[in-house]
Formats: structure tokens, sequence, C-alpha cells
């Protein structure tokens, strides 16, 4: 029998990306104070999504209910010059980032942790997934009609890839749901390491299994 599935995640975006592999799963938020823990966080940038990922993880088990759980934690960090640009502290601070980003690339990296508790003892599995981004040319007041809508204030960097009506990013080189915030090739490929599959296999008629908005250069 499958150990059952836990996201440890708040985003209504990555709930519906994981609903894809057709696995039964359920949701809760980690405990902890993710700020407070990313302020010690002396690493790379480009390693800051995946250390938090596991953060997330290991607050998890310090709940009693999630022994028993396959845990899924995941974290997006946007990177600009090699600088993180967080959330939005406000609609200023989103304008300021969305101008940053303007007709520039820039890289979205996914960290994704699966973890169990066995015998006591945690098993943790994670990776990072990359993916550079180009935003395309949009004016002052596009950047403000956006958000007017609210949308960017609960996102790192501001954006969301997604959004029908702003359609911010002008092209991607890579995987289009590691932007939107949880890269399922990514985490099949973790969910193997612990003999649990997909019952979906997603389209096989796309370059990648998941979404026909993945680029896959002609290298890969």
């Amino acid at each position: 029998m499958t150990t059952p599935l836990l996201l440890a995640s708040a985003s209504p975006r990555r709930r519906q990306i994981l609903a894809k592999l057709g696995l039964p799963y359920t949701v809760a938020v980690s405990p902890g104070d993710e700020d407070a823990a990313q302020a010690q966080y002396k690493g790379p940038n480009d390693g800051l999504a995946q250390w938090t990922a596991a953060y997330k993880a290991l607050m998890m088990f310090s709940l009693p209910e999630t022994a028993d759980q396959l845990v899924v934690t995941a974290d997006t960090t946007v990177l600009l010059d090699d600088q993180v640009l967080g959330k939005p502290r406000d609609a200023a601070h989103a304008f300021e980032l969305l101008s940053s980003l303007r007709g520039r690339w820039h890289r979205v990296v996914t960290g994704v942790v699966v973890s169990r508790l066995v015998d006591g003892q945690l098993q943790m599995q994670g990776a990072s997934c990359s993916t550079p981004v180009l935003m395309r040319p949009y004016s002052d007041d596009e950047i403000n009609a956006y958000i007017a809508s609210g949308d960017p204030l609960d996102k790192a960097g501001a954006y969301g890839i997604q959004h029908a009506e702003f359609q911010p990013t002008e092209s991607i080189d890579g995987c289009y749901y590691n932007v939107v915030g949880l890269p399922l090739c990514t985490l099949t490929h973790l969910l193997a390491s612990f003999d649990v599959q997909p019952v979906s296999t997603g389209c096989e008629d796309t370059a990648c299994p998941w979404s026909a908005r993945c680029h896959i250069s002609a290298q890969s």
C-alpha cells in the first residue's frame, strides 16, 4: 500500500499541479518561521529554494500526525543577476520588482523535497529545477493594473507566469511548471525513489508529458 502523500503548502497552484499526477493527497501548512530561517542561510542563492524546502520538511515532522505520511515540500526563488527577488512587501515594492524584471532574462529556481519517517529515521530526497525566463517589455500602466488585481503580492518576484491578463513572460527555456511553483518532472523523479509512481502519465503528444508550455531544447 502506497504511503499517503501530504503536500505541505498553502499554494493553490501547487495543489492544482500535484493533482495532475492522479495520486491522492492531503494538504497542510508547514509550521515555523520561514523568513527567520532563511535569514540564517549562508549558501549560494541558487540553493536557497531547496534548502527552504528541506527546512519546511523538518518542521512538518515536528508534528506527530505526519509520521505515516510521504511529505512533499517546495519553495521557489526568483534570481535576477544572481540576486534573490523575494515576495513584495507592498504595492510599491511589487512595482519595483516588476520594473527591474521588464525585458530581461532571469532564473526561477524551485526546490522540491520528498521525505518520510522510517523506523524513527528521517529519509529525505531533494532536488532543484532552474528555468531561465525572459520577461516581455510591458508598460508601467500594465504593471499598475496587474498590481491592482492583487495577484503579485504573494509571489516571488511579484509575478505569476500563469496570469491570463498580464501574461508577463515572452519566453522560457525549460520547465513551465517550475516557474508556476512545482516542477512535476523533478517531483516524479523524487517520488520514484520512494517507489511511488504517478497514476496519470500526462500527455504523450507533447515534448514534455506534463505541459505543452515547457520549452525543451533540441539537445535535451
